[in-house]
């Protein structure tokens, strides 16, 4: 059985994996960034030398059994290169850096209208079309302006495929994270270029997730196989959901720092409610369905801001929502008003608001921490539920899967179930996003190690008592929503 290697980009950590017999081998570093003030770069130079270390520190034999390196990969980030010299320009801005939030306000309704019909994604700073045309605009290796210069783009994944095989290509659920993706044709779009100012920009021959682009050059060609080939496996959300078996009918909630929910369908939706709420489409790793996903910015982060602020461990937190969980199965929590909206980055779907705050709502003397506790679940599901009523409730879906770290949050997957009502399965797969691109290599499902389900409650003091603190969620939502505007 031949070997492979995934790499699995995540904001945080770069995670590269030997697989050998469907077992995995991971070794990971810290993603290298520069930052400056509230402006944050990934350092392309840094993260390249470190996959390069990071695959040599694995055992040569099994090295020289790997045929096959598959990326995975957050979206949106990339770099611009000369088209003539092939030299990098400028800088990699983060994903969720806003500094090209000025050229997403620069574009006109009737524009961004337009390209979200072709696109299917809202005008907005993540995306590349923005940096790019931000790079062009105000970084000082670009100025003058000079139209008649032409840059290649290459997203992060695509620039370690270069740097790996010399060859320029990118991959489709990745691409729809561009802006410049036409949707139906599945291709790039000339308009939206044209529409961004960004017309001397070209993006790379596009490849479906996992198929080979090319063979190993320079340094680690004498490592590997000799017919070693690299693939994209794709964006790391829609990757990450093949480790979960995502079907027709289910929806993916992929938790982290922050918290992703996908489905599968078999048309973008393109109108003006899904456009109102910022609903992102995009292309899914088989090519034939749609994917239909909004992110929120609170979710771990939220959960790590709360520990470090109140001074608790990680057991000492999962102890009191341990016991907020018995509380809540017992009735004794159904008194308690205490509700915390989670905008501590900002909000998710279907108001999305980089300038939206936090609350923490209905405490007094006597509020305990569990009770805290359990306010924290409570707004983090309302504010999942919210994004869900606005852009899946016309989706018959049958079952939520959810992977990341709150597989091990009982109390979470319980409220998911109870105010969605609809079964919610923890699929307890080690290090999601690797496995799914490891799976889309080697066409195996036989990772799972456990998988927990939660049914919804049909106890009716507990639906009661949800509902009428979901009222109170949206009284406070709506408040904060008419406070930024």
């Amino acid at each position: 059985m031949t070997n492979r290697i995934t790499i699995d980009l995540g904001t945080t950590n770069t995670k590269v994996t030997l697989w050998n017999e469907g077992k995995p081998n991971l070794k990971k570093f810290k993603t290298p960034k520069i930052i400056n003030n509230d402006q944050t770069d990934f350092d392309l130079k840094k993260l390249w030398a470190n996959i390069v270390k990071t695959i040599k520190s694995f055992n040569l034999e099994l090295l020289n059994n790997v045929t096959q390196i598959s990326i995975a990969s957050f979206g949106e980030s990339g770099i611009l290169l000369d088209a003539k010299s092939h030299e990098e320009v400028g800088e990699c801005i983060a994903w969720f850096d806003e500094r090209s939030q000025v050229i997403a306000d620069s574009v006109s309704p009737q524009d961004k209208h337009t390209i979200y019909k072709i696109a299917g994604l809202p005008v907005h700073s993540h995306y590349s079309a923005c940096k790019i045309a931000w790079l062009l605009k105000y970084n000082k290796s670009f100025l003058p302006p000079d139209s008649n210069r032409k840059y290649v783009w290459l997203g992060v994944p695509d620039y370690l495929v270069y740097k790996l095989t010399g060859k320029f290509a990118s991959e489709y659920t990745l691409a729809s994270r561009t802006l410049c993706l036409d949707l139906s044709r599945k291709d790039w779009s000339s308009d939206v270029k044209k529409t961004m100012h960004i017309e001397n920009i070209s993006f790379p021959k596009l490849y479906k997730s996992g198929e080979g682009i090319g063979n190993i050059v320079g340094e680690l060609k004498n490592y590997l196989a000799a017919d070693c080939v690299v693939s994209i496996a794709g964006h790391d959300h829609m990757v990450g959901s093949n480790s979960a078996k995502l079907e027709e009918n289910q929806m993916l909630d992929s938790t982290g720092t922050t918290e992703a929910m996908m489905c599968l369908v078999n048309y973008p939706d393109l109108s003006k409610h899904a456009e109102k709420n910022a609903l992102a489409n995009g292309i899914y790793t088989d090519g034939e369905h749609y994917t239909r996903f909004t992110a929120m910015p609170s979710a771990g982060s939220t959960i790590e801001w709360f520990m470090n602020n109140f001074n608790l461990n990680e057991n000492q937190f999962m102890d009191l929502m341990q016991q907020a969980m018995n509380d809540y199965q017992n009735h004794s929590l159904l008194d308690s008003k205490v509700l915390i909206i989670p905008h501590f980055n900002g909000s998710g779907a279907p108001y999305k608001s980089t300038s939206s705050e936090g609350l923490i709502y209905g405490i007094n003397r006597e509020t305990t921490k569990e009770e805290l506790v359990f306010g924290l679940f409570l707004g983090l599901t309302f504010e999942f539920v919210k994004a869900y009523e606005s852009l899946f409730n016309d989706v018959a879906l049958d079952q939520i899967k959810v992977i990341g770290p709150a597989i091990k949050d009982p109390l979470w997957l319980q409220l998911k179930a109870d105010l969605l009502r609809l079964p919610v399965n923890a699929i307890d797969i080690d290090q999601a996003v690797s496995a799914g691109a490891y799976l889309l290599t080697q066409g195996e499902h036989d990772l799972y190690t456990k998988i927990s389900n939660y049914k919804p409650t049909t106890d009716t003091e507990q639906i009661n008592y949800l509902r009428k603190e979901y009222d109170t969620y949206k009284t406070l939502y709506n408040f904060l929503k008419e406070k930024h505007l």
